[in-house]
């Protein structure tokens, strides 16, 4: 990659990770609060993780995630027809055997911080690149802690935040980058037909056991015709601190009640399931996922439908509504393409798009700098 010169943008992987976090409020969570304490924070500010806070030592001593919390439940319910994906799952650990020790009425949230292994308290200085940060991203981690101090984070930076950065500063992509842009997703790998699918019945404790010994953080819900018709997510989870009976419903009851918490808290409608088209490019989708809030998009192509069923048909397009999937940013989807790339109720699953295959590609499609210190991309582990 050139030296930008004078006055020129420099490319967006060199940004220091302190800029995408500025006068962002911080949220954390006292050691000693309890798991439901912890819950409701999440709930409260729609977000997947906290860092938690110990008032004695002044320090940070963990991440408290969804992934544990669905690690946690499995441990002190037992795992439902699939093989435990560690030995953490399997309660054979000493943090596991410490936190099922104890009565799970008022669990202090710090026993089961980083139970799951998924994601643990990652911590970068102010002048980490986002390059540093996004290779981090590409192996699975979802956010790391930008730090002013050793006692202090200046902001929590997430996978959805270098998405959306770049997708904001396409002005400095490369070549390389503008062509990935506008890649099918059939041509970069994304239509699997080998997604873990449930049905809408499906126990939710089956379906968590599925989502942890898969190592996927949704399960699309399918009907008999295997029609996608709604998703659960491990964010989902964090709801069963409110409604505890759910812990022994179905797949569909835990999104009702999850979709109903969160029409609470946004005043509207949430929608369950967002989808698009193998032939639709990587520039739409990103579009999508920014405007919606989404962290995935189930890849989706006409059903087989040989069973008779009546299939619901879709609301008519609408044409300045679609035009409006451009997002915040200053990047735009042409209309015509958005009637070509959209799923339809009742498509049937063949692949998903995550934040963490949009950060992989990326990197992958990242300029590779010349020997300098300037321009190292060294990752941070």
């Amino acid at each position: 990659m050139d030296r930008p010169g004078l006055g020129a943008p420099a490319h967006w992987l060199l940004t220091p990770a302190s800029a995408l976090v500025e006068n962002q409020a911080v949220v954390q969570v006292d050691a000693s609060a309890s798991v439901e304490d912890a819950c409701d924070a999440l709930i409260e500010h729609t977000i997947q993780s906290v860092p938690l806070y110990d008032a004695r030592s002044h320090s940070y001593v963990g991440m408290f995630d969804v992934h544990d919390l669905a690690a946690y439940i499995l441990a002190r319910r037992g795992s439902v027809g699939a093989r435990p994906r560690s030995r953490s799952s399997a309660g054979s650990s000493p943090l596991m055997r410490r936190a099922l020790s104890h009565d799970a009425s008022g669990e202090p949230v710090s026993r089961i911080a980083d139970l799951s292994h998924l994601n643990p308290f990652y911590s970068v200085v102010p002048e980490t690149t986002v390059a540093q940060v996004a290779q981090v991203f590409a192996k699975g981690a979802h956010r790391v802690a930008v730090m002013q101090s050793e006692r202090a984070i200046r902001g929590i930076l997430s996978q959805a935040r270098v998405v959306r950065y770049f997708f904001e500063h396409c002005d400095r992509a490369t070549p390389a980058e503008l062509r990935l842009l506008d890649s099918p997703l059939a041509a970069l790998g994304l239509v699997t037909r080998d997604v873990v699918q449930v049905a809408p019945d499906t126990p939710v404790l089956r379906a968590l056991s599925l989502l942890e010994s898969h190592r996927v953080t949704s399960l699309p819900l399918v009907d008999e015709a295997r029609r996608l018709v709604g998703s659960l997510s491990l964010s989902d989870v964090k709801y069963l601190a409110r409604e505890r009976h759910m812990v022994n419903a179905s797949c569909r009851e835990l999104v009702q009640a999850a979709r109903f918490w969160q029409g609470v808290r946004a005043g509207q409608d949430r929608a369950a399931v967002f989808s698009a088209r193998p032939q639709a490019t990587l520039r739409y989708v990103l579009a999508k996922l920014i405007a919606t809030g989404a962290h995935r998009i189930w890849v989706v192509e006409p059903a087989n439908d040989d069973s008779g069923a009546s299939r619901e048909p879709p609301a008519p397009a609408n044409p300045a509504r679609r035009a409006s999937v451009s997002s915040a940013s200053s990047q735009t989807v042409p209309v015509d393409d958005l009637a070509r790339c959209a799923g339809e109720f009742g498509d049937s699953v063949c692949g998903v798009v995550s934040l963490t295959d949009i950060l992989r590609l990326l990197v992958d499609a990242a300029p590779r700098p010349p020997a300098d210190p300037e321009y190292n991309y060294a990752t941070m582990d």
